[in-house]
């Protein structure tokens, strides 16, 4: 085991025994830790970046509506094993932007783990927890994403107006159409126009579904 490995194997394991009682669970395959919710999970994601012979360490908050993915995958070329894994929103925290908030830490040797695994923890407590808890909903995240349509801290560049549209419809928005043809425009600036097939058959898609 290289001790850049121990480093990183040991912040998980102290953050897996703190984030049990919040009925978070570890999965190792992404070094993240997962909440099963009504509507599908919660995610406090910790992304290891290399630093040196050590880590610069990158906390992130995800979460998935079922609903909301399973209709998204009917028009997406996501391969069918990777359906399951994606989320509906998500940010690291240092793009929430919340002033005075350190969200990012190095880890370069054994005498940081406990400090770095209790900033991570109160990091869950103080941010990822009221965002959790914000977001619960299903209206309240769709507010949250379509506020703006040109902010994309939420959903990344490239699903902004998918993920949107998406809970606009299951919403019920009232100005539905209009936001339609917003991420309309988006899609035809953005990246010039790779993502607008995909996001034409999902207009297709959501103005045949019936809630």
């Amino acid at each position: 085991m290289t001790e850049r490995f121990f480093l990183k194997q040991q912040v998980l394991k102290s953050l897996d025994d703190k984030l049990e009682k919040f009925g978070f669970k570890f999965k190792k395959s992404d070094d993240s830790f997962v909440q099963n919710t009504v509507s599908g999970w919660n995610m406090f994601s910790v992304v290891f970046l290399k630093k040196g012979t050590g880590w610069n360490i990158r906390p992130g908050l995800l979460i998935r509506f079922n609903i909301v993915e399973d209709l998204f995958h009917q028009i997406s070329d996501f391969e069918k094993k990777y359906q399951k894994g994606t989320p509906t929103l998500g940010t690291s925290i240092e793009d929430l932007d919340i002033d005075g908030l350190e969200s990012r830490f190095d880890l370069t040797e054994e005498g940081q783990i406990d400090l770095v695994s209790d900033k991570l923890f109160e990091l869950f407590k103080s941010v990822g927890v009221p965002f959790f808890e914000k977001h619960k909903e299903l209206h309240s995240a769709e507010r949250a994403v379509n506020q703006d349509v040109n902010n994309t801290h939420l959903t990344g560049p490239i699903f902004k107006g998918t993920k949107g549209l998406v809970l606009a419809k299951l919403a019920n928005r009232k100005d539905f159409t209009a936001l339609q043809e917003e991420y309309l425009h988006y899609y035809e600036n953005f990246s010039d126009g790779f993502y607008l097939p995909e996001y034409k058959r999902l207009m297709e898609l959501l103005n045949n579904y019936q809630n």
